[in-house]
């Protein structure tokens, strides 16, 4: 997940602990609850001043057993 300024374009990454999925529409609808929580965690004027916007990705591994 990526909290970043629409005024700089700088982006502050944050890694969700490994989280694993059992779809791609499990990883989307935590992605977005994820922005939500971190969007709600801070002050307004802040959010208002910055521009912030949150991106994230849901990327699948291929984990390859031998």
């Amino acid at each position: 997940m990526h909290l970043c300024s629409q005024i700089t374009g700088n982006c502050f990454s944050q890694k969700l602990g490994g989280s694993e999925y059992a779809d791609y529409y499990s990883c989307v609808r935590d992605g977005y609850l994820q922005s939500y929580k971190s969007l709600d965690a801070l002050p307004v004027e802040e959010i208002n001043t910055s521009k912030l916007a949150v991106r994230f990705e849901c990327i699948e591994l291929k984990i390859e057993t031998t």
